[in-house]
């Protein structure tokens, strides 16, 4: 990345974390893991309940680590609902200030909707998409194929290396014509504008993690 790419992606970033502010959710942005993980020992302290969502980035960053080692890990889904801290990814981020977020069973979602009173949700620079036209695209075409091949799942896009309706369709954002029994495009969530201000934290890094 030169120069010129750098100062364009730095303004994305900046519109992205002010958006995000304005809809109540806290935002920041640190450089690399090293800068991740200095501020997640301080924002979720040693000792402390913790869970998390399935997600290559928290593994990737280390994140998962300092989770099982230093905190009170529940591995168990349904305990999550009454952890202090619960810890996941987005599959894409707009720079309108939301979160984009599609399960297979439920348990990330319904957990960031209504779960802990502390969600901290990291994403890397690859999940910053400018709408949510762009963040189905990149979950049909990016996310869920290579999702699909880590969980073993005999899915259309494992085959394909894409959704089976791979762009955005308006009257329809779900992957539109697959009925495999594995598919993990079950629940599609948007985290617009927070009614509990500052209940979730997202963190931008800038470089590339998960899918």
């Amino acid at each position: 990345m030169d120069a010129n790419q750098k100062k364009a992606l730095n303004g994305i970033i900046k519109e992205t974390l002010k958006n995000l502010e304005e809809n109540g959710f806290k935002a920041a942005f640190v450089n690399d893991k090293a800068e991740l993980m200095n501020l997640i020992r301080t924002l979720v302290p040693e000792g402390s309940a913790t869970a998390t969502g399935g997600s290559e980035t928290l593994a990737e960053t280390g994140v998962l680590a300092y989770l099982k080692e230093k905190t009170e890990y529940h591995a168990e889904r349904k305990e999550a609902y009454g952890v202090q801290y619960y810890l996941a990814s987005a599959n894409a981020v707009t720079m309108h200030g939301e979160l984009y977020e599609v399960d297979g069973r439920g348990n990330r979602v319904s957990a960031m909707l209504f779960g802990p009173d502390n969600v901290i949700v990291i994403a890397g620079i690859n999940k910053l998409v400018l709408d949510i036209h762009e963040a189905v695209e990149r979950v049909k075409t990016k996310a869920a194929p290579p999702n699909c091949l880590r969980l073993e799942k005999d899915t259309p896009c494992t085959k394909l290396g894409h959704c089976v309706s791979p762009y955005f369709d308006e009257k329809h954002f779900s992957a539109l014509g697959c009925t495999a029994a594995g598919r993990i495009c079950a629940n599609t969530v948007i985290f617009s504008r927070q009614t509990a201000k500052d209940r979730i934290t997202v963190i931008i890094v800038g470089e590339e993690y998960g899918y």
